[in-house]
């Protein structure tokens, strides 16, 4: 049945990867905006606060699910851990999400519905994180377009059918279940499917192999959840300081920062394989020009979306989610800094990633988590939406600076070796 949809010619390989990543990762980077909108529209601004916080929540669990596994797993062009083993211990990785979401909304003491909300899209979230890992795989055997195409008809039957169902029932955790269910059914019948192109294998619980893995990316999913963390911190103390209306609000203004999170990622997964391949044989000068080119291309896309967001923003932002955000355009454009510095440092993290030098992200990221914690209730506190905003910029640019340090140090002391 999906012989022809896989069999394409070697020769549009490249160019289907292209396109269905691209796809893919819109699609990914606009799904919690489209759900959000949808939710307001149908059910309103309350349930959209509680609902975009709940989203938030998923995704930096999501970073336990995933366990910044992904750039490592695609960038290990010398095969060091098989595909049963990732598979196994991506099984291990979500057990342990599911148990962190369970004791994160008991130490928050949410009400029920919200720890539900919180819980069913967690668990929407490990369909994501499955996806991951098979993704990872077929990027490595040069079939990133596979990896799309699975990603992209998943997410848009998911999204369809939450829908659907919240039109015909304006139930949001009826909605989450339908989402869960179609999810999963759809992932394992593509997954399976493939096997007619690449084989697959079951997983394989060789413990040693599994722990070595984990431990090698820990500092990734530290990293990673660290990253996400920073983001929601200013959204933990809208929560706590300020209403469920506030928190749709500034979620309504965050949602343009991940466009260029979205452009980096049509630049970045194409040529993750390159940059590795040019890390591991030493072609120093060659993984420089693509990580200028890479950061070339970030910052101009984030000054195009600055300038953009400051003019029409609101505006644009506004009609589309029906509700008057003409006064909060300095708290759209702080935010828009903040989303290039995050851009930015997604970067760093895989240009360390290749290096293999992942274990010194702790230090950025700590360092950038500790100030969005300590800084995050003060300046809500005091500024409102605008304190959240400069909370989200000051811990980004601080994550930015700390991990640009960092590199140009190992780049030297790698040249001042090979002399």
């Amino acid at each position: 049945m999906f012989k022809k949809f896989w069999l394409i010619k070697e020769d549009d390989i490249g160019k289907q990867s292209v396109f269905w990543n691209m796809m893919s990762s819109g699609l990914n980077s606009i799904v919690s905006m489209l759900l959000l909108w949808v939710v307001t529209l149908l059910n309103g601004v309350s349930d959209a606060g509680i609902f975009s916080l709940g989203f938030s929540t998923s995704q930096m669990m999501l970073t336990i699910g995933n366990y910044g596994m992904r750039n490592y797993q695609a960038t290990d062009v010398t095969n060091k851990y098989s595909i049963k083993v990732y598979e196994a211990s991506r099984i291990v990785t979500n057990i342990i999400m599911m148990v962190s979401v369970l004791g994160f909304v008991w130490f928050e003491g949410y009400y029920f519905e919200k720890a539900l909300i919180t819980i069913l899209l967690c668990l929407l979230k490990v369909t994501d994180a499955f996806d991951d890992v098979y993704g990872g795989y077929y990027q490595v055997k040069g079939r990133l377009d596979i990896a799309g195409k699975i990603m992209s008809i998943r997410i848009g039957a998911y999204v369809l059918g939450f829908i659907l169902t919240l039109i015909f029932t304006h139930n949001l955790i009826l909605s989450c279940l339908i989402s869960i269910i179609i999810s999963s059914i759809i992932l394992i019948v593509l997954i399976h499917s493939t096997k007619i192109i690449i084989p697959l294998e079951n997983p394989s619980f060789q413990w040693n192999k599994i722990w070595n893995l984990l431990t090698e990316c820990f500092p990734l999913c530290i990293s990673a959840f660290l990253l996400i963390y920073m983001g929601n911190a200013p959204k933990y103390a809208i929560d706590a300081y300020l209403t469920a209306k506030d928190q749709a609000y500034y979620t309504y203004l965050f949602m343009p920062c991940f466009v260029t999170n979205l452009f980096v990622g049509f630049a970045l997964q194409p040529l993750l394989v390159r940059l590795s391949k040019s890390w591991v044989h030493k072609e120093y000068r060659k993984f420089i020009k693509l990580c200028g080119l890479i950061f070339a291309g970030a910052l101009f896309i984030s000054a195009l979306i600055i300038i953009a967001g400051a003019i029409l923003g609101c505006p644009i932002l506004s009609i589309v989610f029906g509700v008057s955000l003409s006064s909060y355009t300095q708290v759209l454009v702080v935010l828009l800094i903040g989303g290039a510095f995050f851009a930015f440092a997604v970067i760093e993290q895989v240009i360390l990633t290749v290096m293999r030098r992942q274990v010194y992200l702790l230090v950025g990221f700590g360092i950038a988590s500790a100030i969005a914690m300590l800084i995050s209730g003060i300046l809500v506190k005091k500024f409102a939406l605008l304190g959240a905003a400069y909370a989200y910029t000051i811990s980004a640019g601080t994550l930015f600076l700390v991990l640009a340090f960092m590199i140009f140090i190992f780049l030297y002391l790698k040249k001042k070796k090979n002399k």
